[in-house]
């Protein structure tokens, strides 16, 4: 049968019992001699030392340098230790241990609303595990922004995660747009975004993309836009750099503005963006056909796009020809703009070389434009060039530059015209002393071996007749000795 239980204890069986207690529960005994009136008394009665976790609820956003551990430390949200690096979670050894999950997400300096920024920078204070305090740019939330899309793992609120840090994002695009090192994450996480949130992104920046395509860091920004950006927004962005009369060509005369619009010709999409920058560009195609920078864009379009839709460039590069021509840098897409035109527009750039031909010959950068103009072949050119400069050879034939024009003559010309060319030298009263001119002896050299019949037999009795006077000359004598090894 049951016995009753003994209403009391005796006083050798209590102390018994105390005896056997562990010694760290003599102040829960002392607890459960007063009982508390309510559980929550007795939870208010708990404490828990600090000590016994070894960090503090904090620690979790030192562990970078900007905020957030990495997501692969994270343990699975499932139970009490959700949101808690799992390199700490044994520490966390009380099983009534739980997570203020609105503190949690309050903590993390990249979900804190803040004010809107100012341009001289922004930081926030992150709480170190070892008592100290670390400074950290509010722009370093970007970082964490891209590692929120990894936290799949986690059983955490990640929409509102993501939707504090978007919110924070919107208000610092133009300011990190700006920045040398966060420029690059921003482009980054513009590659993250759907495209409801690029699009809100991209109406912040749009007012300023005529600001931003010329800063050392916004232009990389500007061009990722591009990249990614719709026919729509493309359209906007052409419309933004073009609202204004030369804005585009004082863009291009910026080095980073220059790479920033290539990227924009690359990925024009429709006929209208196209029209819109070529004719936005060609009142100033004089100007960036002689600039370092500016070059790189019109050569650009001579390559992105077709003769027809560069008519409007190349027909002010054949107006500003003798000004573009006698440039170290414009001669260069001079001779490219000959070279990609095509039809009327490429006869109008080869009439302007040759109107002007007797002033580029003896230029130190059109005499190259000349020799271009040759070295196509184009029937009946070379014969209106022998009609501009006729009467001149031989003092072209003088000239450091010149010459090498002449020389040209007979290398890409027919006989009949280098025939003629060289009957005008040999009939001039001077022609010995193209024998030993330092540019002169050259042009005598190249018409032997171009000439034949008569007229070879012509200049080979002019030297002849001066050997002896070449003999005296360094010139002469190279001259002389390069004849008599042809004749052996």
């Amino acid at each position: 049968m049951w016995q009753k239980r003994p209403s009391s204890v005796s006083d050798n069986d209590q102390s018994t019992m105390l005896s056997q207690q562990p010694l760290n529960a003599s102040g829960f005994s002392s607890q459960t001699q007063n009982p508390p009136q309510t559980l929550e008394d007795a939870f208010s009665r708990l404490s828990v030392s600090a000590s016994s976790f070894n960090h503090s609820p904090f620690d979790f956003v030192a562990d970078s340098p900007h905020g957030m551990d990495d997501p692969s430390k994270m343990i699975s949200c499932s139970g009490w230790g959700r949101g808690v690096p799992s390199s700490r979670s044994s520490n966390l050894s009380h099983p009534t241990f739980t997570v203020n999950y609105d503190r949690f997400l309050d903590s993390i300096p990249l979900a804190r609303q803040r004010g809107k920024p100012t341009f001289g920078g922004d930081f926030s204070v992150v709480p170190l595990s070892n008592g100290m305090q670390q400074k950290t740019p509010v722009a370093g939330f970007l970082n964490d922004f891209l590692c929120c899309n990894g936290l799949n793992n986690v059983d955490l609120s990640i929409d509102q995660m993501r939707l504090r840090w978007f919110n924070d994002l919107r208000r610092r695009v133009l300011l990190l747009a700006t920045d040398q090192h966060e420029c690059r994450t921003l482009q980054e996480t513009m590659k993250t975004l759907t495209r409801e949130e690029f699009s809100i992104i991209f109406l912040e920046l749009i007012n300023y993309v005529s600001y931003l395509i010329v800063h050392p860091s916004g232009n990389h920004v500007v061009q990722k836009m591009v990249e990614i950006c719709s026919e729509e927004q493309q359209t906007l962005i052409v419309l933004s750099v073009t609202k204004c009369n030369f804005q585009l060509v004082r863009i291009c005369l910026s080095s980073h503005g220059a790479r920033a619009v290539e990227k924009l010709l690359q990925h024009v999409t429709t006929q209208e963006q196209r029209d819109r920058l070529l004719l936005a560009l060609s009142p100033g195609a004089a100007i960036l056909a002689k600039d370092v920078n500016g070059n790189r864009v019109l050569l650009h379009c001579l390559k992105q796009f077709s003769a027809e839709d560069n008519e409007h460039i190349l027909n002010v590069v054949a107006i500003k020809c003798f000004e573009i021509s006698t440039d170290q840098t414009g001669c260069v897409v001079m001779q490219q703009c000959i070279k990609d035109a095509s039809g009327e527009t490429k006869m109008k750039l080869i009439a302007a070389v040759i109107s002007y031909a007797s002033l580029l010959a003896e230029d130190c950068f059109g005499n190259y434009v000349v020799q271009h103009v040759l070295s196509l072949k184009v029937p009946g050119v070379a014969v209106h060039l022998l009609r501009q400069l006729e009467g001149r050879f031989f003092y072209l034939a003088c000239n450091k530059y010149g010459s090498n024009v002449v020389e040209k003559f007979f290398q890409d010309s027919d006989e009949p015209i280098s025939s003629f060319i060289i009957l005008e030298l040999l009939y001039n009263p001077n022609v010995a002393m193209l024998l030993v001119d330092p540019y002169g002896n050259y042009v005598i050299k190249s018409a032997l071996s171009a000439s034949k019949g008569h007229v070879r037999n012509a200049l080979e009795r002019l030297i002849k007749l001066n050997s002896l006077t070449m003999q005296s000359n360094l010139y002469g004598k190279k001259l002389l000795a390069w004849f008599n090894k042809g004749r052996i």
